[in-house]
């Protein structure tokens, strides 16, 4: 009996998956992975969550699953804008996509007004904003004050505002600041005489008798400086708070506590 002859198969190529259908559509789970993502959904969100938002754009760039979990609205809690490198287009962009956004820095930059408007409008859960030598737009040194005030009225969760190198006219914004009250647990930017007067006789935390004793020792002062606000609260919720102004420095506690008000207990001249 002869032997059969047996031709081997030709090998044909593999055919590449995927090559004419958009990344985005397919499914995870639909071939085995391995490492972080054959983890739960939820842990990798969980994961996530302890991420920069800097980080969150680098994982973005991984994989499609990555970024559809990356770019979730409720991972953007913190967001920093320096220099010129997105224009304002893409920063307000970014803001109205993060709704949950907690903390916002902007430094160096000469669109803060146009910025500010934004952020008052889609970021309302905001808690810290940090201002750091910016400018209202490129033909105006002063920030607009209006969209400050807007942003304070409209962001109620805000307790943190630190606003250095810039410079803004009008008290509105400093009344508004007073009359947080407890709520506000740290401040500094600069201010008039009058602008820092005025803060203080809005101050409803602060003892009335006091807040007559802090607006008089500056009688006559005209230059700008920074006034610094700060509050800290110890386990027993006795309230302490330390504000700093024009060469000043004054402590004040909540020493009656039934009614608390915060009380003059020590002043410094450094």
């Amino acid at each position: 009996m002869d032997e059969l002859a047996i031709t081997p198969e030709p090998i044909r190529k593999r055919a590449r998956i995927g090559n004419k259908r958009d990344a985005r559509t397919v499914d995870p789970t639909s071939c085995p992975v391995t490492g972080i993502a054959s983890l739960p959904v939820e842990i990798i969100f969980e994961i996530f969550s302890y991420l920069s938002y800097k980080d969150l754009y680098a994982v973005g760039h991984v994989s499609a699953f990555f970024n559809r979990i990356a770019y979730d609205p409720s991972l953007w809690r913190t967001y920093e804008v320096t220099n010129n490198g997105q224009d304002t287009a893409k920063v307000i962009k970014e803001l109205k996509r993060m709704p949950l956004l907690n903390k916002f820095s902007i430094n160096v930059r000469a669109d803060c007004d146009e910025i500010l408007r934004q952020l008052s409008l889609s970021n309302k859960h905001l808690k810290e904003l940090h201002i750091f030598n910016c400018t209202g737009s490129t033909s105006k040194l002063y920030l607009r004050s209006s969209y400050l005030i807007r942003v304070l009225e409209r962001c109620q969760n805000l307790h943190t505002i630190n606003i250095l190198g810039s410079r803004f006219r009008g008290q509105k914004f400093y009344r508004l600041l007073g009359e947080m009250g407890p709520k506000l647990r740290s401040v500094y930017a600069p201010a008039t005489r009058l602008q820092f007067c005025t803060f203080i006789k809005h101050a409803g935390q602060i003892s009335e008798n006091d807040r007559e004793t802090i607006c008089s020792m500056y009688i006559g002062a005209k230059s700008w400086a920074p006034l610094y606000y700060f509050v800290t609260k110890r386990a027993d919720r006795v309230c302490t708070a330390l504000i700093s102004y024009l060469h000043n420095d004054i402590l004040l506690i909540d020493a009656n506590r039934p009614i608390h008000k915060l009380s003059i207990t020590d002043r410094r001249h450094t």
